[in-house]
């Protein structure tokens, strides 16, 4: 009879489980069909441009250098911060697009045959086959939460939770990645930004700090404008 009823409840369970993924793939088509439109000229070189990794090579550099120089202590602490956050996001980048993509084999939605002629794309770029998680939403996110972590104020906070949002809705603006597919590389990001900070400040390593990085966010900015001014 226990045999019996494990059986029953294991069925359950995988019937409802199926059924509750079903639905969260609908409300995620809903969604995607929802958010993503066509912006015009002006929304299109925008967001194309914001997406594209080379664009923010300037910040990039600036934020390695602020770091190293902000950092206290020795020389050793200094790189130890930089390696520790280079690690980081080569660790996500694999783990998401490496990983968790061909395992799961989500379609991406410009992918997906029952909504894919629904989408708005930009430059015929529709991506990889697979979307689940995104590789952009997962990077990004965990820089933003590695540095929110390092930088306590206002100001960079905003500005990080300002440029990581922008940089995960790009990606459904072009069609390649479903609000669900952003929601869960931003939290695999986040996770991964925090076990970082653990494991640095272990070493007395990335510790909290009140003052503003003007240069990263001078540079992130006036990329910012220069992306306004392209488009």
């Amino acid at each position: 009879m226990a045999l019996i009823s494990m059986i029953c409840f294991a069925y359950i369970f995988a019937i409802e489980w199926q059924l509750s993924l079903f639905t969260l793939d609908s409300i995620d088509k809903q969604s995607m069909i929802l958010l993503n439109y066509s912006g015009g000229q002006f929304a299109d070189k925008f967001w194309y441009g914001y997406s594209q990794k080379i664009i923010w090579a300037p910040l990039v550099l600036v934020t390695v250098v602020t770091l190293f120089v902000k950092q206290k202590g020795t020389v050793y602490n200094k790189l130890l911060l930089v390696l520790g956050v280079v690690l980081m996001v080569v660790v996500l980048d694999q783990v998401s697009s490496s990983l968790i993509k061909p395992l799961v084999g989500r379609l991406r939605p410009s992918h997906t045959p029952i909504v894919a002629n629904m989408l708005h794309y930009v430059n015929g770029y529709h991506g990889g086959k697979f979307g689940f998680v995104s590789g952009h939403a997962t990077n990004t996110v965990g820089i933003a939460v590695f540095l929110a972590m390092i930088f306590r104020n206002r100001l960079t906070r905003l500005s990080l939770a300002f440029f990581a949002l922008l940089m995960c809705y790009s990606r459904i603006y072009l069609g390649v990645h479903y609000p669900g597919d952003i929601l869960c590389g931003a939290l695999l990001g986040a996770v991964g930004a925090w076990l970082t900070i653990r494991l640095l400040r272990r070493r007395h390593v990335a510790m909290p700090t009140r003052c503003c990085p003007w240069t990263i966010l001078g540079t992130y900015y006036l990329t910012f404008i220069c992306l306004v001014i392209y488009a």
